[in-house]
């Protein structure tokens, strides 16, 4: 700072002699404070300009600035004792621009501090970004190239369709000149085709005789050989066969010899299983396959679907009587039909036909009643049921364990089994 242009004041020789200060003097002085005064604002005004311009500068402003009060401080301390207050309110407020100073490099050193972790942060998603796209194309490479061979192969097959066209065209003249012959070989047999129809119409009723015979005599030779196995000693075997959609899964097997063995579905009179199940029970199967057991409907569905199957049932009611169902031609539909007793073919037996009015019915295991609670018939279900063979042994109502009821009464149960087997057409 210059301090030249700073004013100075000459102290002349102390005089002893009481003097009296004119008033133009006065007024000089007064003007010569307050130019002062202004000159220190400017000053003020200039060194805090340049110290939010260059802070490096200011400490050496502030010295010179504090040089220049301190002088005219000095010069001034015993005429105007007014000036003490200005320099120590310019201080002051020296100090207070300081601390903003200060407090304003704090603030932007913590906002550089952010700025760089928000860096840092969008860093990381862009190169995790910029991975993902580099996948991303790696992909679309792959899909492109095989889009490349399939047109190649797309191509390839419309050459050789076109190629077949031509020997399907050339194989569709051959079939016309073979049909015009044909239409000749027609015409001359078809004076012979009438004779040969009475003929075989005669054979297929022979055939058909003699084939009902054949078919009552093994019937009734397999029945009564499987009453007397199951009411006899126990000859139970444990097999393992395969169904398709299921595959290999263990049956319970009665030998006969007459024709393939037949397979337990259902066995109750151990009484040592709960039939009282779900549905998802019923579907499955549950059980021991040598005590009380059900195989599933979804393996009876899976048995069933591609042959004819025969189903025997034998009952036992009090006092030890022994009674059969026996139907020719059993099935049942799959899960999308809940396993609809599909059909059951003719009846042959002395316990009666008391499964044909549940034909065609789907099977349910909650039947609900709107008046009381809910209750259960685990059997293909009828308004008017003529049979239930997977009730409660205990319950002596609907849903008890019974088979064909008249006159209102119904004929309880004290075990029954349920078997099948392949047809032989």
């Amino acid at each position: 700072m210059n301090t030249q242009n700073i004013f100075t004041i000459q102290l002349e020789p102390e005089d002893t002699s009481e003097k009296v200060v004119p008033p133009n003097e006065w007024e000089i002085l007064r003007d010569n404070a307050c130019s002062t005064i202004s000159q220190l604002k400017k000053i003020k005004f200039s060194v805090y300009k340049e110290k939010l311009n260059l802070y490096s500068e200011k400490c050496k402003i502030k010295d010179d600035v504090i040089m220049a009060l301190q002088t005219c401080l000095e010069t001034y301390k015993n005429t105007n004792e007014n000036n003490n207050e200005l320099v120590s309110f310019l201080k002051a407020k020296l100090a207070e621009r300081h601390s903003k100073i200060v407090a304003l490099k704090k603030e932007q050193d913590s906002l550089s501090v952010s700025y760089e972790s928000t860096i840092r942060e969008k860093n990381e998603v862009i190169n995790t970004q910029y991975a993902i796209i580099i996948e991303k194309e790696k992909h679309i490479e792959e899909l492109e190239n095989k889009i490349k061979e399939q047109c190649e192969l797309t191509i390839r097959s419309d050459e050789e369709v076109s190629s077949l066209k031509v020997t399907i065209n050339d194989s569709e003249m051959k079939i016309r000149e073979r049909d015009q012959k044909i239409s000749l070989l027609e015409s001359k047999l078809a004076t012979n085709a009438e004779r040969v129809r009475a003929t075989q119409n005669l054979l297929k009723f022979d055939a058909a005789l003699m084939l009902c015979k054949q078919n009552d005599r093994l019937i009734g030779c397999t029945i009564k050989e499987l009453q007397q196995i199951l009411c006899g000693e126990k000859r139970t075997e444990i097999k393992i066969m395969s169904l398709p959609r299921i595959g290999p899964i263990k049956v319970a097997v009665e030998n006969v010899t007459t024709g393939p063995s037949w397979m337990v579905i259902q066995r109750r009179g151990y009484k040592m299983v709960d039939f009282n199940q779900g549905w998802f029970s019923f579907v499955e199967g549950f059980g021991n396959l040598d005590e009380d057991y059900w195989i599933g409907l979804d393996k009876i569905h899976a048995m069933t679907k591609g042959h004819m199957h025969e189903l025997y049932i034998h009952l036992v009611f009090a006092n030890k009587e022994t009674r059969y169902a026996y139907y020719d031609n059993f099935a049942i539909s799959g899960k999308s039909d809940d396993y609809k007793l599909r059909s059951l073919g003719n009846y042959v037996g002395n316990a009666g036909d008391g499964l044909r009015t549940h034909e065609h019915h789907i099977f349910r295991t909650i039947r609900y009643d709107t008046k009381t609670t809910v209750e259960y018939n685990r059997w293909w279900q009828h308004e008017y049921p003529n049979c239930n063979l997977n009730g409660t042994f205990n319950e002596k109502t609907e849903f008890g364990v019974w088979w064909c009821r008249g006159n209102g009464t119904y004929k309880f149960v004290e075990s029954v089994q349920m078997l099948i087997r392949r047809k032989q057409v």
